[in-house]
């Protein structure tokens, strides 16, 4: 069995040997290799021992567990956030948690945890594996508040910008807030299938239904959804569809 390096933060010795007894006892998929008990001693710990978990206590005094995360760069682990305090989950999210917890930890909580972290690591091989077909280099990986999901870009309607959130509307009226901007968004679905028709708005192109000159111009989607477009955008929106020749759904 593949087995994931951990490491555990937390300012209580207690807390974190309640943690590492049940990770031991329960989750035969992590290995703990180190522990710290605050923020600058845990940025070492990470420097040092490159778990693929970090099992990050948010309230620590000094440097809490969301500063702590801000001094890294590159971050290239899954966070598993625990806390007492449930208000955190919307800042959890911002920070690109794979999972928010509360103390005291539930064993079935905990277990559900890490089943995303292996799906994660999984996915992410698979993904690397996957550049040799077609069908699965269509694959996003959308990180959330919940863990993540693998959707397939030719799924996704549109994307509409929410302060550091997307919000992604799928076909079949699903929808899933995502914790990357539009920006980042833009950046990694191809170009030449969606367009940024507003800056609050990028849509694909293949579900455009019908284009309205009502209220200075709006996109009319297959599902039914008016997404309004910029101004500064209508012509060179009205290029792009011409040049693609697309048959909408």
């Amino acid at each position: 069995m593949q087995k994931y390096r951990a490491v555990i933060i937390d300012d209580e010795e207690d807390s974190r040997s309640n943690t590492r007894n049940m990770i031991q006892n329960y989750c035969e998929e992590i290995e703990i290799v180190g522990e710290a008990e605050n923020g600058p001693e845990g940025k070492k710990k990470i420097q040092e021992l490159k778990p693929q978990v970090v099992f990050l206590d948010i309230n620590m005094p000094g440097m809490n567990g969301f500063q702590m995360l801000e001094g890294i760069y590159d971050r290239d682990f899954c966070v598993i956030f625990l806390t007492a305090y449930s208000e955190h989950g919307i800042t959890a999210v911002k920070a690109g948690a794979t999972d928010y917890l509360l103390k005291p930890l539930m064993l079935s909580e905990l277990q559900g945890a890490i089943k995303k972290v292996v799906l994660h690591y999984e996915g992410k091989e698979s993904q690397h594996g996957a550049a040799k077909t077609e069908e699965n280099k269509n694959l996003v990986l959308i990180n959330h508040s919940k863990g993540f999901t693998l959707v397939d870009f030719k799924d996704i309607v549109w994307l509409e910008a929410s302060d550091n959130y997307t919000n992604l509307f799928l076909n079949g009226q699903k929808k899933i807030i995502a914790s990357k901007t539009l920006k980042e968004f833009e950046s990694i679905l191809p170009p030449t299938e969606f367009f940024r028709i507003h800056r609050s708005a990028l849509i694909n192109i293949h579900y455009v239904k019908e284009y309205s000159n009502h209220e200075g111009g709006e996109v009319i989607l297959s599902d039914g959804t008016h997404v309004q477009v910029s101004k500064a955008r209508t012509q060179e929106f009205a290029e792009f569809i011409r040049s693609r020749s697309v048959t909408p759904k």
